[in-house]
């Protein structure tokens, strides 16, 4: 699951927020096995992080989770030798792989893409889970240059979020038996995507309420596709609202929200972000409260 990243009022790290945060996802069932750790990504705000923050991150999730669960550390950054100073941090505090996506502001090519990973994986031996965030990149990785991405040795997964279905059937099909290929566009596309042959889903709404996430994931690997399907349909509410904004970072500021009214320590999302207004928390709130979920909520 992707972690927020939480913050206290006038903007900085929240540490002790992070470490409830940690706790709370540990305690709800995210553990080896049902889940994986993603601290600073996309949805922990990465672009809005120094690579200071990024690093003193990693290594609170990796303390506080204590071999609990893998922790993935999200290193996503244009310049591939401030990304390989991460890496080699995150290495040191302890982390159990990286996710990286290829580089953005500019559309990259192929031989940047290629460029990029094969100097990457000069200089670690972590496992690395490529994001594919076209959204980002202006570049849905093409399955061929995935398959050329697959045959690096530290090529363990890839964070497929292509927008369209028909391509995530042709790479679980090319690549499924060389590497695990993961819904990243999370909630919206299952339990579809996991029939088709994804190893699991990366979800930001497990920041609130993961026990009805892994309880839809472990349905899913019984074969339940039905059940799954019917689960989903409960929270297709919520997950309309955490993904309807005007701007797809809109969502951020949303699971934010939701998870400071179920008590969790969140914080205001970094500018340019802006939080959900008080309109919008009643919304959610009522969405909540409506919703049947797994996880029993106190809203505060």
């Amino acid at each position: 699951m992707v972690m927020t990243t939480p913050f206290r009022s006038d903007f900085e790290l929240d540490e002790e927020g992070l470490r409830k945060q940690t706790h709370f996802l540990l305690n709800s069932g995210i553990e080896e096995g049902t889940g994986v750790l993603i601290p600073a990504a996309t949805t922990g705000e990465c672009p809005m992080l120094t690579d200071e923050e990024r690093g003193r991150i990693f290594r609170i999730v990796v303390e506080e989770t204590k071999g609990k669960a893998p922790v993935v550390a999200g290193c996503i950054h244009t310049d591939t030798r401030a990304l390989i100073k991460l890496a080699t941090y995150a290495k040191e505090v302890g982390v159990d792989g990286l996710i990286i996506s290829p580089p953005h502001y500019w559309a990259p090519s192929e031989e940047i893409i290629l460029n990029h990973y094969k100097t990457i994986c000069k200089e670690t031996d972590l496992g690395i889970m490529v994001y594919n965030n076209w959204f980002a990149t202006q570049v849905d990785i093409s399955i061929e240059t995935m398959s050329k991405l697959a045959e690096l040795p530290n090529i363990v997964a890839l964070k497929e979020n292509t927008p369209y279905i028909e391509k995530f059937h042709k790479i679980v099909d090319t690549l499924g038996n060389k590497i695990a290929i993961v819904n990243g566009a999370g909630e919206q596309h299952e339990p579809y995507i996991f029939l088709m042959g994804a190893k699991g889903f990366v979800t930001g709404l497990a920041n609130f309420i993961p026990k009805t996430l892994l309880k839809i994931y472990r349905v899913e690997r019984e074969g339940e596709y039905v059940r799954a399907r019917n689960m989903h349909r409960k929270i297709t509410p919520l997950v309309d609202f955490i993904e309807g904004g005007e701007s797809s970072a809109d969502g951020i500021a949303r699971m934010k929200a939701a998870m400071e009214l179920v008590g969790i320590p969140a914080g205001p999302p970094r500018p340019p972000l802006t939080p959900l207004d008080e309109r919008g928390k009643e919304k959610l709130r009522k969405i909540l409260t409506e919703t049947k979920l797994c996880d029993k909520l106190e809203l505060v």
